[in-house]
């Protein structure tokens, strides 16, 4: 899969951006945020857009940054009920490798087909695959499959979105994990906590969400 130029959202207007120009994933597609910590803020923002016009999102968890009265606090800022939208976000977090290649493998998808959920948050995901836990071949090996499965996901017109912060991990063999990373994204934005009041989109001139 070919990666398409990355996108640089600032930390001044990426909010009023998001909530303004975004909101719709476009059905099947797979989104990188990636770059400082800023990508869960931006991730959350996005949550919220969503639970505007979708009852359900899922969230897999593997950096231990789904921030619930974050969430609560925008959504009541929109005039949402922010109980309401925390009981309509369905979180499984995740602490291992072994963990993530589980749940992503064969815990999410029974629930993707019984709430018939279209989109699916991960956030963190290389976290876990950092860790000297897991080898660096069966690292690999994991996220080979967890590739396929989300291209699978995607057949099915259901949309991804990634955050991940830009880490280096201590062994120099999984230095090239982020780009396994972006290797499964349609389209990757670099959020950065740069000071440039303004954001770039890629070449193609499509924008984050529709």
């Amino acid at each position: 899969m070919n990666i398409t130029a990355e996108t640089h959202l600032d930390n001044r207007t990426m909010t009023t951006e998001l909530s303004n120009t975004i909101g719709k994933f476009v059905p099947g597609k797979t989104v990188l945020l990636y770059g400082s910590s800023l990508v869960y803020y931006t991730s959350l923002v996005i949550i919220k857009e969503i639970l505007c016009r979708l009852p359900i999102v899922a969230v897999v968890d593997g950096a231990n940054r789904y921030d619930a009265y974050g969430l609560a606090r925008l959504t009541g800022i929109d005039g949402m009920n922010p109980i309401d939208a925390l009981n309509r976000v369905f979180v499984s977090r995740i602490f291992t490798a072994f963990q993530a290649d589980g749940v992503i493998m064969r815990g999410v998808e029974p629930f993707l087909n019984e709430s018939n959920a279209r989109v699916l948050i991960v956030l963190g995901l290389l976290h876990t695959f950092y860790d000297d836990q897991i080898s660096v071949r069966e690292a690999e090996r994991s996220l080979a499959r967890i590739s396929e499965k989300f291209d699978s996901f995607k057949k099915r017109g259901i949309s991804i979105l990634l955050a991940s912060e830009d880490l280096t991990p201590s062994q120099k063999q999984r230095q090239d994990f982020p780009l396994r990373l972006k290797s499964m994204a349609d389209d990757i934005y670099e959020v950065s906590s740069d000071s440039p009041p303004n954001i770039v989109w890629n070449k193609r001139m499509i924008p984050l969400l529709r």
